[in-house]
């Protein structure tokens, strides 16, 4: 159930990424170099001017899909003061520097700074880059989950269809199946994901294509032995004598009864798709940056955990071992629940 709760919470997470992070840019990638590097907890004056790179006319679909840059910027300071020319502000780099107040976001009067100023806070401190990490997590918790869904619907497709006709029909089906199982079997999952990866181009689309065509080696073995157990069955023996069409016995009443393994298998694919995505962005193969992903946020700091600032590579990696931690819980309780046996043959 821990497990669960996990999942369900980061699912609604990733799903209102755009609505919930601080930094709601595409990709969270609104970079302030004068506050990189900061420890979690870092809070910040900042000032708020206008924002040339905003869009009017962005759908709600549009920016719950791809983010939106806001109406204002806000740019990071350590004190402000009114003088003739605008805003005389100190930046964190301890130098002065003098916004106009045409650069503002609402308009000046007298010496009131309250309009213009406001506290920004990171919880888990910036990138290199001044980005907000917390942000890019969770939107890179999103492109793991995303890559994860459609590489275990591809994988449960491909396998549950070769799987249940080899194991049904048996003979020289069957035997096709098998050798296709055992050549998928002798080559190593990540070598097959970067050949196809290589080979189509680096992309979301082609990422959770190459994953779920590897994993549903897994998947087809299962579903083959539980077809084979189930096709004896007495309900099945009686379907035939009545004269029902094969595909629609082995579709209709034998597949509803194994939808327990399915699911177990399910969601231990799914912990396999979140490891080998991340993967794939570690060693540069994955999505393209600036796009945030797990894997490459653990890439731009992994040096970074022995030189002082250890939580930038520590975030990534708790995020990672929880996540494929929750879905391993997932299955273990589902294997508990259904009471499945391993029926691969």
């Amino acid at each position: 159930m821990g497990g669960f709760v996990f999942i369900i919470c980061t699912a609604l997470l990733a799903m209102f990424a755009y609505f919930l992070v601080g930094d709601s840019s595409p990709n969270a990638n609104n970079q302030k170099a004068e506050i990189a590097l900061k420890s979690p907890n870092f809070t910040t004056q900042v000032i708020i001017l206008k924002n040339n790179r905003y869009e009017e006319g962005r759908s709600i679909l549009d920016r719950f899909m791809n983010g939106a840059e806001k109406p204002y910027d806000n740019y990071p300071i350590i004190d402000a003061e009114v003088v003739p020319e605008g805003v005389e502000v100190t930046t964190h780099y301890n130098q002065k520097k003098i916004f106009k107040e045409s650069e503002l976001y609402n308009d000046l009067n007298e010496n009131d700074l309250t309009p213009h100023l406001k506290s920004l806070k990171f919880w888990l401190g910036t990138d290199r880059y001044g980005r907000s990490i917390s942000s890019r997590l969770i939107l890179g918790i999103r492109i793991s989950l995303l890559v994860g869904l459609l590489a275990v619907i591809i994988s449960l497709f491909v396998g549950t269809v070769i799987g249940a006709v080899g194991g049904y029909f048996g003979g020289w089906v069957d035997r096709v199946v098998m050798y296709m199982i055992n050549v998928m079997w002798s080559i190593p999952t990540l070598l097959l994901v970067f050949a196809i990866v290589l080979a189509f181009g680096r992309g979301l689309g082609v990422i959770f294509l190459a994953v779920g065509l590897t994993m549903w080696v897994d998947v087809a073995r299962i579903v083959r032995g539980q077809v084979k157990k189930i096709k004896e069955e007495q309900f099945v023996q009686a379907a035939k004598s009545m004269g029902i069409r094969e595909y629609n016995i082995l579709f209709k009443h034998i597949l509803p009864n194994i939808i327990g393994p399915i699911l177990v298998i399910a969601a231990a694919n799914f912990a396999t798709a979140i490891l080998i995505e991340a993967g794939l962005s570690y060693l540069g193969f994955g999505v393209r940056p600036p796009t945030p992903s797990i894997g490459n946020m653990l890439n731009e700091h992994y040096g970074y955990a022995i030189t002082g600032k250890p939580i930038l590579a520590l975030v990534p990696a708790v995020t990672i071992m929880l996540m494929v931690l929750s879905f391993n819980l997932l299955g273990s309780g589902l294997r508990d629940v259904f009471d499945v046996k391993d029926g691969g043959n």
